[in-house]
């Protein structure tokens, strides 16, 4: 992302714009305490939907549907107050009428002129309490009676709180205090834009982080989110404000910093733009830090603009302004044409000299030392920055911050770009919603065709919750259309438009009304004056910077800039671990935001992550040791593992807006679903912490989990300390212990955050006495390698364990595919630290068997093996405790599969044959030669299954 001067702020992702506008407008001086007057106010009240009334005692999934309009409220539900020098409770302002517009507007008289310390109250559920002499009370929703149009919301609310607990702090109005004490009219109106203004930024950087279902008001304004949100902001506010009149040669000179920072599904990154003027040429130099991997915050140069040799091509535009050779591209890049002590003039890099369109720059500069980093990085641009510093880090001396002011020096209309077919700018109506208007006339809707509801309405949306609709009459009418409800819309309120032709172009200009660009969802514009055009076919939307109006900007110094990012650190963010804030069998989405936020480090699910996530395995272990793994595939679909076991279903797999991965377990019933969020992630052991949102039909819930991601056949097993064999005398190559074998198994344990993959009576026994749900694990080493794909049975191990029981232990069998000597009847058990022990019925061998890592399908295991010919082998001298340690890939598999093999019995002996003829046979009483021995009969349980000698077919004689 770019963050320039002048043109750039123009963009949604350019810089905040707070428009400080005309301040000509005076009034007689009115004294700073009331006096007796009435005016009247429209207000609208606006209340998120899911927040929870305090007269509920309890909370339930579907809340009153408060979305937003609040419509039903009384006489009773409003009050008003007057606010003392200190942000005191004063006195109490009568209201001698109230009524209700419907559609969640009242319009009331009210004992005050405008001013900005006279407060509207409003209680949801009874009658707003206060008391004289203390401060604003919690829960209440608020707004100055600085307007006589106005809005009440969340946003207002929480804002004008924070501002009124300042000012009690203070003992002062501060930056306000001219305002407060003349209530010069003008001055009040300037006063509400820029409350407004701080209070659409604390919903722009606040909202996206809390959840509000739930909830209430007042548990909202408790939360410490809220509070050091608002408060921060308001000092960056009135720190600004209390600027001095800076050098901004002297600026230009040294250059400056802009701060901003991104997270989307998109990525995330953090951006730091350095502009500087030496007289003769202006230099942008751009960084940026996108976050890949766990490479901690390091700065790398992204671009350098030379004013005067950088070139740029079309693919560079990044909007257009309109000029009396049409429309001409711009690339987002200022350059200074001349400077004095106390302004700039800059342009445009893309505009030739007839077409300059010029933007004076001043600024202001106060210092920064001793204040906190969080307070001045409070902005939608750059707040992501601050979970990367700790929370009281403060600026150190000789840091400073700049407040600038960029102002154009003629009308200029901007229009995002539009070549090559792009969409971007077009009007769309709401009736019709994929077909663009293409002429300005079709915007117009006749008088006698107005609509009555919003199905009617032949207008376009401006923003998600508003439609403008305008009207060929006689007044040039635009009503304004709000979404109050899921489906419900209203005329919030009404402006005017205006046909005019600017260089050649027919355009209808408009300006929004304050009250529709405050209630306006995402209003993607800076400022209130807009214009439709036809260009390319299409009707377009852009924006009007008017001449001499001010639009303001933040800005570092070096010093400050240095300090930022050297506290800026990963290292800095919570380690990772299983966070289980907010879990809760009572849930709804507002509480799992607010869950996900406090165990959030820097990570999320992306666009990018996500992809990178297919045809992985991610493994979960619960507390009880069962094993679950999800898959995601390419087409959206996602399989499910339990116990190493694929459970049959169609499922889907979709990223969500907000980063959550919705994972869906049955596309019949798609509104049961989770809801995973990534909270962070550890790169050395590749592990996801994830906060989860499970909504099965009226009921929700939050938990928590931890998965560990595993490539494709990445298991391995741990052949470490293994003793090998010798084939040629059927024996481990190293006599090994038990006791060296529990201590390789430690050493090769994949533990992880208490996750210890073991065997449990779920993994192997299933539902007990259920035998057709019997298991049986079979050897990857016996049938083409750890890969395990079974693609000779016939040379395959089988370990058949059933849940008869006899005694201590359970029934099964070991099973040789290959039908040699190698079958025989075992009793198994699983042991207290999830061993899985067997012994042969005849007692010639035991076994004991321990997981070593999992990736959900399979199982790496290690092994400890004992056969009683090597502890009576008098050549051996094997102890109790001693025998093979070996380790390999099983794979669990329905008993049912394993094949019925029937043993192949060894030939009969062969009986004692007559000396050939000329051979003397032993004398008596004499020993024949000896021979040479030759191991335990081959293919037999004492040799560990080797190949079956006697299977071989000897050749046969030519005939």
């Amino acid at each position: 992302m770019r963050s320039y001067m002048g043109y750039a702020l123009l963009f949604l992702s350019s810089l905040l714009l707070a428009a400080c506008g005309d301040s000509s407008e005076t009034a007689a001086p009115v004294a700073g305490t009331p006096v007796p007057v009435s005016t009247t106010f429209t207000v609208s009240v606006d209340a998120p939907e899911g927040i929870i009334l305090a007269n509920q005692s309890s909370f339930s999934l579907i809340q009153p549907a408060y979305a937003n309009a609040v419509k039903d409220l009384t006489e009773q539900n409003f009050a008003a107050v007057w606010l003392d020098d200190t942000g005191k409770v004063f006195d109490s302002i009568n209201i001698t009428r109230l009524e209700s517009q419907g559609d969640g507007k009242y319009v009331l008289d009210a004992g005050t002129r405008p001013r900005i310390n006279a407060v509207l109250l409003v209680d949801l559920d009874g009658v707003p309490e206060f008391t004289v002499g203390e401060n604003l009370p919690t829960g209440l929703y608020m707004t100055p009676l600085a307007a006589e149009r106005l809005a009440i919301s969340l946003e207002s609310s929480l804002t004008y709180y924070a501002l009124a607990l300042r000012v009690s702090a203070d003992g002062s109005w501060g930056v306000f205090s001219d305002v407060f004490e003349s209530a010069a009219q003008g001055a009040v109106a300037l006063a509400l834009e820029d409350i407004n203004k701080i209070a659409i930024d604390i919903r722009d950087t606040l909202f996206p982080q809390i959840g509000v279902q739930g909830l209430t008001l007042k548990d909202l304004m408790s939360l410490t989110i809220v509070q050091t949100m608002t408060e921060g902001r308001l000092e960056r506010y009135f720190t600004e404000q209390s600027a001095v009149v800076a050098n901004i040669l002297a600026i230009l000179n040294d250059g400056y910093w802009e701060i901003s920072a991104t997270e989307s599904n998109d990525g995330k990154g953090i951006f730091a733009d350095s502009t500087s003027y030496d007289g003769n040429e202006t230099t942008i130099t751009e960084y940026s830090w996108d976050k890949t991997g766990s490479d901690d915050i390091t700065l790398s140069e992204l671009f350098t603009y030379l004013s005067n040799s950088t070139a740029f091509g079309t693919e560079d535009i990044r909007s257009q302004v309109l000029t009396d050779q049409g429309w001409i591209g711009l690339f987002e890049y200022l350059k200074v044409q001349f400077s004095t002590d106390r302004s700039a003039l800059l342009t445009d890099a893309a505009l030739n000299t007839s077409d300059e369109r010029g933007v004076t720059l001043e600024a202001r500069v106060y210092s920064l030392a001793g204040k906190k980093m969080h307070d001045f990085l409070s902005s939608r641009e750059n707040h992501y920055l601050t979970r990367y510093i700790p929370d009281d880090t403060t600026f150190a001396d000789g840091s400073s911050g700049f407040y600038f002011t960029w102002r154009p020096e003629s009308e200029t209309y901007l229009l995002c770009d539009n070549t090559n077919d792009k969409d971007t700018c077009r009007v769309y109506p709401i009736l019709t919603p994929d077909a663009g208007f293409t002429s300005l006339d079709d915007v117009k809707t006749p008088l006698f065709d107005i609509g009555i509801t919003i199905d009617q309405v032949n207008g376009f949306k401006l923003s998600d919750n508003i439609v403008a609709e305008f009207i060929s009459d006689d007044f040039f009418t635009v009503r304004y259309w709000s979404r109050i409800a899921a489906n419900e819309w209203t005329i919030q309120d009404t402006g005017v438009w205006a046909p005019a032709t600017i260089s050649g172009r027919p355009v209808i200009r408009f300006d929004v009304p304050d009250i529709i660009k405050q209630i306006a969802d995402d209003y993607p514009y800076n400022g209130r004056n807009l214009f439709l055009v036809e260009d390319r076919g299409f009707v377009n939307i852009g924006e009007v910077l008017l001449e001499l109006a001010e639009f303001n900007f933040s800005g570092f110094d070096n010093d400050a800039k240095a300090q930022i990012f050297a506290a800026a650190s990963r290292d800095n963010l919570p380690p990772f671990g299983e966070c289980a804030f907010g879990n809760t069998g009572l849930a709804n989405e507002g509480l799992f935001l607010n869950a996900v936020i406090e165990c959030g480090g820097d990570e999320r699910f992306t666009t990018q992550s996500v992809t990178d996530l297919v045809d992985k395995t991610l493994v979960q272990i619960s507390e009880e040791g069962e094993i679950t793994a999800h898959i995601l595939r390419s087409d959206n679909s996602w399989e499910h593992y339990r116990n190493t076991l694929q459970e049959a279903g169609s499922r889907i797999w979709s990223l969500t807006e907000d980063g959550y991965l919705k994972l869906i377990g049955d596309t019949n019933i798609e509104d049961e679903f989770d809801y995973w969020s990534l909270t962070s992630y550890e790169y050395q052991q590749n592990l996801l912490a994830i906060k989860v949102f499970s909504q099965q039909g009226q009921q929700a819930q939050i938990s928590s989990l931890m998965a560990r991601e595993y490539l494709p056949d990445s298991l391995a097993a741990c052949i470490d300390g293994d003793s090998g064999w010798d084939p040629a005398t059927t024996t481990p190559v190293v006599k090994e212990t038990l006791a060296n074998y529990n201590t390789q198994v430690q050493q090769c344990k994949e533990v992880w955050f208490g996750r210890n993959p073991v065997f449990t009576k779920a993994l192997l026994i299933g539902q007990t006495g259920n035998n057709s749900d019997d298991k049986a694990l079979i050897f990857a080493s016996d049938t083409g390698g750890e890969g395990g794909n079974h693609s000779n049975p016939d040379t395959a191990r089988y370990l058949k364990l059933s849940d008869d029981f006899q005694g201590d232990f359970f029934l099964g069998s070991y099973v040789d595919g290959s039908g040699c000597g190698f079958n025989f009847d075992i009793l198994w058990k699983i042991e207290d630290d999830g061993t899985l022990y067997y012994e042969a019925v005849d007692g010639s061998m035991n076994e004991r068997i321990q997981i070593t890592d999992t990736d959900g399908l399979k199982l790496a295991i290690k092994a400890f093996n004992h056969q009683s010919r090597w502890q009576t082998d008098e050549t051996l001298l094997y102890g109790s405790d001693e025998g093979e340690i070996w380790s390999d890939i099983v794979t669990l598999i329905d008993a049912s599969q394993v094949p019925n093999v029937v043993p192949v019995e060894p030939p009969p002996p062969v009986e004692e044959e007559t000396p050939p003829e000329g051979e003397t046979p032993p004398a008596e009483g004499e020993e024949p030669p000896a021979e040479e021995p030759t191991g335990p009969p081959a293919g037999t349980i004492l040799n560990d299954g080797q190949t079956c000698a006697y299977l071989e077919v000897p050749e046969q004689p030519a005939p």
